[in-house]
């Protein structure tokens, strides 16, 4: 009986403490505003990510106290583009939290890049990185559950037994290289060697920074093996990671090697030319498994054909970008009559820079004077479908101008007391307008049937197909 009574007061017990404990066992989880956006951007996106269900499973999800929104405000965090991890450690341990997540949004010609990372507060080591595309900002939303996926697993992995590789400062040409472009695909190549899981890689930090600063002073004269051999040291690491961008005629060269901290030797080494940025984005996971042994043979060469087959997938999707596939609707008047104008239309890129647009206009509201004599207008609507050909050039990063000409047939009709009157005019446009940021649809069109002449001024929503 006493046995009994003991086993029921442990088994209340467990149920009244266990549960909290379990709960507490989640880690906790720092998520950082993504840096480089515009206006609210990088706080909604982190806002959103804190959401994801799967990460409220995975971690504690830990707000942000007024200290870190301080210390954010000084380091001016909002608009620093790549932060230190000194920093985004130093934030975490404010925050109290095991592991924070932060990322940068970046505009690369015309290519826009969301890069995510997650860091160990604790070891400074960056557990994973992820990088995507997206055309507008709007697209992310639907990337953040697998990003969020990928954060879990990389908090659970346990890479203690992992040699230590450290991310050097990477040297970048100063002349014939967009350095924010190399900048770009140096934190892009870290990412990848991080997800091969081959090593646990510390990022560059203040402390980092020092070191090399430091030896820098020490060393002068010194071989490059030797410096990375004493900055391995300096920060406790097993290898070192160093890059270079240059720049090649009329390409870039981006080398990476990753050397022994015992004796400074090359562990392995490569290197990826690159004409574009789109270029190099798509070869940093080539570079980052050449120098893991990860699947690619180091210090592989482009042949002639391989050197043609990339220009020309360049040049493809150049060509892409400058055409321009589009539905649309707008709202617009020509302050006159028809007072209020609204539009459906689309276009279809042949060839890149031309395109053909299909439309109608629907006319409401008569806002001119009629000649009616004793009888009243009680109603008036008018159709206009049309077909234009136009020009179309891209802006670097998204959108672009247009110019196009065309014609349509103008169907009104006009109801007064006493009936209607239908007329049918055939009439030539002219048009011209800018997208912004590719959903942003500004225009402004003359009408002429060669006896009178009308405009329309439109504001509306396009969409651009892939």
């Amino acid at each position: 009986m006493k046995k009994r009574v003991l086993l029921l007061i442990l088994a209340a017990c467990a149920l009244v403490f266990i549960p909290p404990v379990f709960a507490q066992a989640r880690p906790r989880l720092g998520i950082l505003p993504f840096t480089g956006g515009m206006s609210e951007d990088g706080e909604t996106i982190a806002t959103l990510f804190s959401f994801q269900s799967d990460i409220l499973e995975a971690f504690t999800v830990v707000p942000r106290t007024s200290a870190v929104n301080a210390l954010m405000a000084e380091q001016h965090f909002q608009l620093s583009g790549y932060t230190d991890s000194d920093t985004i450690a130093r934030l975490g341990r404010l925050l109290n939290a095991d592991f924070v997540v932060s990322g940068h949004i970046r505009s690369l010609g015309d290519r826009n890049l969301i890069i995510t990372t997650i860091i160990n507060v604790e070891t400074f080591e960056q557990l994973a990185g992820d990088y995507r595309e997206y055309r507008t900002i709007e697209e992310v939303q639907a990337m953040l559950p697998d990003i969020a996926r990928l954060i879990i697993g990389a908090s659970r992995r346990d890479s203690s037994g992992l040699p230590t590789l450290a991310i050097a400062p990477f040297n970048i040409a100063s002349q014939g290289v967009n350095v924010e472009y190399a900048e770009v695909l140096a934190q892009i190549l870290a990412a990848e060697v991080v997800n091969m899981g081959k090593y646990a890689v510390l990022p560059r930090t203040a402390t980092m920074q020092a070191a090399m600063a430091e030896l820098e002073f020490q060393m002068s004269g010194y071989t490059a093996d030797e410096e990375a051999k004493a900055l391995g040291r300096a920060i406790n690491a097993d290898y070192v990671l160093s890059a270079e961008v240059r720049s090649l005629g009329g390409q870039n060269m981006f080398t990476a090697s990753i050397l022994h901290v015992e004796d400074g030797s090359l562990l392995a080494g490569d290197f990826r030319n690159y004409l574009s940025i789109a270029d190099g984005i798509r070869l940093m996971a080539d570079l980052a498994r050449g120098i893991t042994g990860e699947g690619s043979v180091p210090a592989v060469r482009e042949t002639g054909s391989q050197r043609q087959a990339r220009t020309a997938r360049h040049d493809r999707e150049a060509a892409d970008i400058a055409r321009l596939h589009s539905a649309g609707i707008s709202v617009g008047s020509s302050f006159a009559a028809p007072a209020l104008i609204g539009t459906v239309h689309g276009t279809f890129s042949p060839v890149r820079h031309l395109f053909l647009e299909a439309g109608l206009d629907l006319g409401f509201i008569y806002g001119g004077a009629v000649d009616s004599g004793d009888y009243t207008l009680d109603g008036y609507y008018s159709l206009y479908p049309f077909i234009n050909a136009g020009f179309f050039m891209p802006f670097s990063k998204s959108g672009g101008w247009y110019i196009g000409a065309g014609a349509g047939y103008m169907i009104s009709e006009y109801t007064f007391s006493d009936g209607a009157v239908n007329i049918q005019i055939f009439a030539m446009n002219i048009t011209a307008g800018i997208i912004i940021r590719d959903f942003l649809n500004i225009s402004y069109t003359l009408r002429t049937n060669f006896n009178e002449v009308s405009n329309k001024l439109s504001l509306g929503y396009v969409y651009r197909f892939n």
